[in-house]
């Protein structure tokens, strides 16, 4: 409830807990094995392993998804047009077409007209930042 309530931590919330879940899976498996492996059975033994094992598999999956930009260039044109169409003093022609960073996961616009230039960064989550020339 604290994390959502300050800045920027609505994004930062979901990861937090994502964090704490892969920690929570990680310690359940090694805590586990370590009670089969000095007091069980064989057959505790190998549902600890099979736990281990599941447990990194979703962990894996679970930091490869995070690892990965979902942000699409459809939506974030969405969001940058948008914005222009809101503003009456700018015009949507003196937009650029999007440059798309993958490992940063941005997309990059510039407006640029007689009067007024400026960069819009469209992030993975939606948000707009600006960049005056």
């Amino acid at each position: 409830m604290l994390l959502g309530a300050s800045p920027g931590g609505i994004a930062l919330s979901p990861l937090i807990l994502l964090f704490f879940l892969m920690v929570g899976l990680v310690g359940a498996a090694v805590h586990a094995n370590i009670y089969a492996y000095r007091k069980g059975t064989k057959k505790q033994k190998l549902q600890g392993s099979v736990f281990a094992g599941i447990s990194v598999l979703v962990v894996g999956l679970l930091v490869y998804s995070e690892s990965r930009c979902e942000l699409k260039q459809e939506y974030a044109i969405e969001r940058a047009s948008g914005y222009i169409r809101s503003k009456s003093d700018l015009d949507i022609k003196n937009l650029s077409e999007p440059v798309f960073d993958l490992e940063n996961c941005v997309c990059t616009f510039k407006y640029s007209s007689v009067t007024t230039k400026f960069d819009i960064f469209v992030t993975e989550y939606g948000e707009l930042h600006f960049s005056p020339h």
